[in-house]
């Protein structure tokens, strides 16, 4: 069974999950539930794999996640733009073990279809390993939007949300997290601007009626009612 107020979010790198759910994290943590993130990678390329870099990137992470209350932090060490060199089976093994670990309920991921490599096979992975068959725990899973990599994805695969979260009281903290990851955020009018990430929320908020609000792709729900 799952763990009610447990929920995974899988990231392919650093910075995709504040940047796809901070302020959706946020709003948990600060609700009391238990939000664990699991990295696949470090977000470092090979050309750039040195002690100091690697270093430095996890502990922008943890700094970032705990900004969002976010204390359940996890890495592996796939490699950062080569995914497809590994395999989703070998990717969906290792996101399975940690499902089994904290028995989630509800389950963030990339989104499916993005332009980074990475990102689509994270997502097929998380959908291996979430699958709902019989006694796994995740009755929800959901797939977000990463700056930059959703948003160029073109044609009939385009990111269409149909969830939306109201992260009005967590703006500021998702964006306080973003900054983080100093290293990683450019200037506008680029994609992956504090400007794009806020407009991005407006828009979506715009939607829905919210001032700010991060969006989804359903994968599945399932009731146990």
């Amino acid at each position: 069974m799952p763990i009610q107020n447990s929920i995974l979010v899988i990231a392919a790198h650093p910075d995709d999950e504040s940047l796809g759910l901070g302020g959706t994290i946020h709003n948990a943590t600060q609700s009391g539930k238990q939000v664990h993130v699991l990295f696949l990678s470090t977000g470092v390329g090979s050309r750039d794999l040195d002690r100091e870099n690697t270093s430095e990137r996890l502990a922008a992470a943890r700094r970032a996640l705990n900004v969002l209350g976010c204390y359940h932090i996890n890495f592996g060490d796939f490699p950062d733009n080569s995914f497809d060199s590994v395999g989703v089976l070998s990717i969906a093994k290792f996101i399975e073990a940690k499902i089994n670990e904290v028995q989630p309920r509800v389950v963030y991921t990339n989104f499916h279809s993005d332009l980074n490599v990475d990102h689509r096979l994270t997502a097929e992975a998380s959908l291996v390993a979430a699958r709902p068959k019989p006694g796994s725990p995740v009755d929800e899973l959901y797939f977000y939007e990463v700056l930059s990599s959703t948003g160029w994805q073109f044609g009939a695969t385009q990111f269409r949300p149909t969830c939306f979260v109201d992260i009005t009281g967590s703006i500021s903290p998702k964006l306080a997290a973003l900054h983080e990851y100093a290293t990683e955020i450019d200037d506008s009018p680029s994609a992956r601007s504090y400007d794009a990430v806020k407009a991005l929320a407006r828009l979506r908020g715009s939607f829905v009626g919210f001032e700010y609000s991060e969006a989804f792709e359903i994968g599945f729900i399932r009731s146990r009612d």
